[in-house]
């Protein structure tokens, strides 16, 4: 158990390519007593993780480059030192808004996501995006499936962004 008020330093980050995308695992629910799970992500400009839902809520905070969070119906374009706010059980979504890759830090709570991207990721050494890839119907429905097992429900892209 991590004792109160004792800083808690984690410096072996988990690097997870996930469709094209690049999650950094840098505090999980191991490592926080169950409360949290913090990811670093590179976003790579064409991605997006459709709409879906789950019961842990999420932070967004936009570090560089620009990210469209939808939300229950709703969308907002974060920059850089913005902040979108999901709270459990929202219909949500993001993708990346701009020409550059965007890094995102996403705080959920409680932890126990971090098994769903250890599952349907792939491990890598260092920070690196992956090549661009084009999901296959064959690999969505295995995130989909893995999804389930971890209290996510999958309901499609995101909607046409209006102008």
């Amino acid at each position: 158990m991590v004792q109160a008020n004792v800083p808690q330093e984690f410096t072996d980050s988990e690097h997870l390519h996930v469709l094209g995308a690049t999650l950094s695992i840098t505090a999980d629910s191991e490592t926080t007593d169950g409360e949290y799970l913090v990811l670093d992500m590179l976003v790579p400009p064409t991605f997006e993780n459709g709409l879906h839902t789950h019961d842990p809520s999420e932070v967004f905070h936009v570090i560089d480059g620009e990210v469209r969070l939808h939300v229950d119906g709703d969308d907002r374009i974060l920059s850089p030192g913005m902040t979108g706010y999901v709270s459990g059980g929202a219909i949500h979504g993001f993708a990346n808004a701009g020409n550059e890759v965007s890094r995102v830090i996403a705080v959920v709570t409680p932890g126990g996501a971090e098994g769903f991207f250890r599952e349907v990721g792939h491990p890598s050494e260092d920070r690196s995006l992956p090549e661009p890839v084009e999901p296959t119907e064959e690999m969505l429905q295995s995130v989909f499936a893995t999804g389930e097992k971890y209290g996510f429900e999958f309901l499609g892209p995101l909607p046409e962004q209006a102008e």
